[in-house]
């Protein structure tokens, strides 16, 4: 897919338009920013070997962000968990990453609130 800031932003509509729980949402809409464009390092492919990643939100209290990346863990777990500043900018490892915008946010400390019963990240 050719990515750019309008199809990110219908990308992450469409993951939004799947979530039910209020209190989730809002904890999207509050750190929700507009898509952003960022090279990240690679760590497991060829030297000094880097992706785009979409920054789509940000929570700096916690200096981490969720992004979407089709490359790396990519399309099998293109959302990502990853750090705002600091020394450890690559893509990371694969325990931060999902199959959906929901399951990352889940998992991020922006979110605070109770997981429905039964709830398991895929």
């Amino acid at each position: 897919m050719n990515l750019n800031v309008h199809t990110v932003t219908e990308l992450v509509n469409r993951e939004v338009a799947k979530i039910v729980q209020p209190e989730l949402l809002d904890v999207i809409r509050k750190f929700r920013v507009e898509p952003r464009c960022e090279q990240r390092a690679w760590d497991y492919g060829e030297k000094e070997q880097s992706f785009p990643c979409w920054v789509v939100v940000e929570h700096k209290a916690s200096n981490t962000c969720i992004c979407y990346c089709e490359n790396g863990f990519g399309p099998t777990y293109p959302w990502g968990l990853l750090f705002i500043l600091g020394a450890h900018l690559s893509i990371g490892m694969d325990s931060g990453w999902f199959r959906t915008l929901e399951d990352v946010v889940r998992e991020s400390a922006a979110w605070e609130g109770e997981n429905p019963p039964g709830y398991e990240v895929g």
